[in-house]
């Protein structure tokens, strides 16, 4: 079953987020009531949720300071000696000369206020954060990059979030495209159009097969044609940089089958994904439990000014937390990739580029916890250690130059389509669920 509308474009930096987003909408009225185990806590959990994801997108208010940081953290992210010793932007040197920054914010009114400060007690209050970026030297060359940021979402439980995206791909199991295009069209008309101004739903195809499971293949398409009337530098941003790269992500088991394709080019994400009664099901063969362990392959190449650099078969472990308070995945990359570079780098010596995947490789979790009694965090954090070298300066004077492009206008702007986005979400499924008490 297929069924196609209008060209638009998008982001794989979000590809995942967005594919649950746009799957969501396809589930609609089906979808909204797992929020909760009864109509009036699905209501609450799911006004707590979307409203704390989205004020942290909504006219964020920092000092100087922060700024500063933020900007020096981007653009030196690869070679950490020219932050180390600037004493304008940490807040504390730790016992084993680690420099340590952190931030706090709420929402406060009509914006979300970020202070510089580093705390080590968790939110407590719906829409506080805390982040925390840690800067440890270990040889004259070699440094360790650490954050972790934790955003309070009200009293949702974890499994219900777990709950609405097995009903979302339960709901369009079975269903035709054009069943789906309209239930989301008709249930969530505001967060269709707050999404229209960058993202089309290109390509929705359903397949059924003799194992009583579903295929989804979904295509999304940027279109920041249409989003630079309203939100120009965002969109030029895209097309500067998003249109020019190539990004997949692949699951597989340890028997080498598909849990999970995604890829992007051009402008266009494409997802791939089976399901069985709202579960994951291999891409192909007969359907059976996702198992906990898995591996991630991931490549990627991006151009900057006139150079293209990425990476092939970047492996690594993907591991599914499941447990009865916490929902997430937690990722480790030990193997270096194939790297792509210009011909201009060919004579640097690589070595650098192999250290942050010895000892304990890259790693890298994301989870939402709750924890009875209090606020419900999503959670986020990474180690990374980089080693100094002449093609790491090379690689850090093209990220920077990508994070210099985003941060200030550009940045606002994506912020302010988030926000608008989440609002609206907010709002189509509070309707929802006011209709089905």
């Amino acid at each position: 079953m297929t069924s196609r509308c209008s060209r638009r474009p998008t982001s794989p930096v979000r590809c995942v987020g967005v594919a649950v987003l746009f799957l969501g909408l396809a589930a609609c009225r089906q979808v909204a009531p797992a929020f909760g185990p009864n109509i009036p806590l699905a209501r609450q959990n799911a006004e707590e949720f979307f409203y704390s994801v989205g004020s942290r997108f909504t006219n964020i208010q920092r000092p100087a300071r922060i700024i500063h940081a933020r900007s020096q953290f981007g653009h030196y992210a690869l070679t950490p000696s020219a932050v180390y010793n600037d004493t304008t932007i940490w807040l504390a040197i730790g016992p084993d000369s680690a420099r340590l920054f952190g931030d706090e914010g709420h929402f406060l009114y009509d914006r979300y206020i970020v202070t510089a400060k580093l705390s080590t007690t968790p939110p407590d209050v719906l829409t506080e954060s805390r982040e925390i970026v840690r800067l440890r030297k270990l040889t004259s060359n070699e440094y360790e990059w650490f954050t972790n940021v934790d955003v309070a979402l009200g009293r949702i439980g974890a499994k219900n979030i777990a709950d609405v995206l097995a009903a979302a791909l339960e709901a369009g199991e079975g269903r035709s495209p054009a069943a789906i295009r309209a239930d989301y069209t008709a249930n969530f008309p505001r967060t269709t159009a707050a999404l229209g101004r960058l993202f089309s739903i290109d390509t929705l195809r359903t397949t059924p097969d003799s194992e009583g499971a579903t295929t989804y293949e979904l295509a999304i398409r940027l279109t920041p044609e249409i989003l630079k009337a309203t939100m120009p530098h965002y969109a030029a941003y895209i097309d500067k940089y998003i249109s020019k790269g190539k990004y997949r992500m692949t699951l597989t088991d340890k028997t080498g089958a598909h849990w999970f394709d995604a890829w992007a080019a051009n402008y266009y994400m494409h997802f791939k994904v089976r399901s069985k009664g709202g579960h994951f099901a291999p891409l192909e063969g007969a359907v059976r439990q996702m198992p906990e362990a898995l591996t991630i392959h991931l490549d990627m190449s991006m151009k900057i000014l006139v150079f293209t650099v990425g990476w092939t078969d970047m492996v690594g472990e993907f591991n599914v937390i499941n447990t009865q308070h916490e929902r997430g995945w937690a990722m480790r990359f030990a193997k270096e990739p194939e790297w792509r570079l210009p011909p201009a780098v060919g004579y640097l010596l690589k070595s650098p580029l192999r250290r942050p995947f010895k000892d304990s490789g890259i790693p890298v979790r994301f989870s939402i916890r709750d924890n009875p009694g209090s606020q419900t965090l999503l959670n986020r954090r990474g180690t990374l250690v980089v080693q100094e070298s002449g093609i790491l300066r090379f690689l850090n004077r093209l990220s920077g130059t990508a994070v210099g492009d985003f941060l200030g206008p550009s940045e606002r702007e994506a912020n302010r389509f988030n926000a608008d986005a989440f609002r609206a979400l907010r709002i189509d499924v509070a309707t929802l669920l006011q209709e089905l008490r």
